[in-house]
């Protein structure tokens, strides 16, 4: 049976929720801070650079720590949810707090909640755990771009931190996402993962490991973090971040992931309701060797063209980088967009040989 295009309205529902909606354009959202109280939390869930705190690129390891490591002891899931194999892999060991609680019973005023969010997540989740355990990073950090960005990998904030995981331009460099005319590797849903599961790795080790200062840092930025800890030190005080004098968002940022962690860790026991992520991929990557028009690859591939541009929203100009780059296509259209790609590469090829021979049957 052939495969019929994937709707424009089928992607519409899969990819947003709330307030936000990709349009038909390939802008970037501006309106993730807006948000509908019947079914989202009270509260902006901003990240600290719509504030002026913005992260700074930081250590003279950056330019190579965006490779991120490979686990040699990669989890074999054998689950079929993907929030218990988040569940599984669960390992921040962070210490409880008030301010835990205090989040979590906000998020439990809203039961709809974690619809929503099981809806925004639904076509990257599978994506980020397969990043997260190559990395060997605990799996409650897939929840993470819902805290930075509500799971919208066109978002933009006012500071210019962009993306699902909110780089700012000079840190996303840092962490080899590329920048120019043709892209901007913060949108990568991919490229944009892996940098900054490697910024997380790297805050970690900076900060010994623990978890709680690594997410503030990643938050705020760790020179301000170290700030906080060097006033307390001066006065006597610890230096957890519990204790921590940070801006008032980087205080809510910790506890907000905190208490969404224990919702999907035991929703049953909190009196909610978590729709189920089946574990496989909603994604395939396709590499292209060459430039392509996404509007034309859209017309032969029967994928919506809205489609395309919801999951590269890194291609700023609708096409890919001259000398080819990376696309993701919903599963099962990747054999179709291999073979267009290849018949396009021997068709760009054949006119360079007829002018070869041509070259040299003039010269012999």
């Amino acid at each position: 049976m052939s495969q019929q295009p994937i709707s424009k309205s089928f992607w519409l529902v899969a990819l947003t929720s709330g307030a936000v909606v990709i349009s038909g354009c390939a802008s970037k959202q501006q309106s993730r801070y807006t948000f509908d109280l019947d079914n989202d939390l009270p509260y902006s869930v901003a990240s600290a650079r719509e504030y002026g705190y913005i992260r700074p690129v930081h250590s003279s390891n950056a330019s190579a720590a965006h490779q991120v490591a490979h686990s040699t002891k990669r989890r074999q899931p054998t689950n079929r949810d993907l929030w218990e194999r988040i569940r599984e892999g669960s390992n921040l060991s962070i210490a409880q707090d008030v301010r835990v609680t205090q989040a979590l019973k906000q998020f439990k005023q809203h039961p709809d909640y974690l619809r929503g969010l099981a809806q925004r997540a639904r076509p990257y989740l599978h994506v980020i755990v397969n990043e997260l355990e190559r990395a060997g990073l605990p799996t409650e950090l897939a929840l993470l771009p819902e805290i930075e960005s509500r799971y919208d990998p066109q978002a933009v904030s006012p500071m210019r931190a962009a993306g699902m995981w909110q780089f700012m331009p000079g840190t996303g460099q840092a962490m080899g996402l590329a920048q120019n005319q043709w892209y901007d590797g913060r949108y990568d849903i991919l490229a944009s993962t892996r940098g900054a599961l490697a910024y997380l790795k790297q805050l970690n080790q900076e900060f010994d490991g623990d978890w709680a200062l690594t997410l503030a840092s990643y938050n705020a930025g760790p020179g301000r973090v170290r700030a906080a800890q060097r006033a307390n030190l001066a006065r006597g005080k610890p230096t957890d971040y519990w204790s921590l004098d940070l801006p008032i968002e980087t205080k809510r940022y910790v506890p907000r992931l905190l208490a969404l962690t224990q919702l999907v860790q035991a929703p049953k026991q909190h009196g909610v309701s978590l729709p189920p992520i089946a574990n496989r991929p909603a994604l395939e990557v396709v590499d292209a060797a060459q430039q392509v028009d996404l509007k034309q690859l859209a017309t032969v591939s029967g994928i919506a063209p809205d489609t395309l541009r919801t999951l590269n929203p890194g291609l700023k100009r609708g096409k890919t980088q001259v000398g080819g780059t990376r696309l993701l296509v919903p599963v099962g259209y990747g054999p179709r967009v291999r073979t267009y790609l290849k018949q396009q590469k021997k068709a760009s090829k054949k006119p360079i040989l007829a002018a070869q021979v041509h070259s040299q049957s003039v010269n012999s």
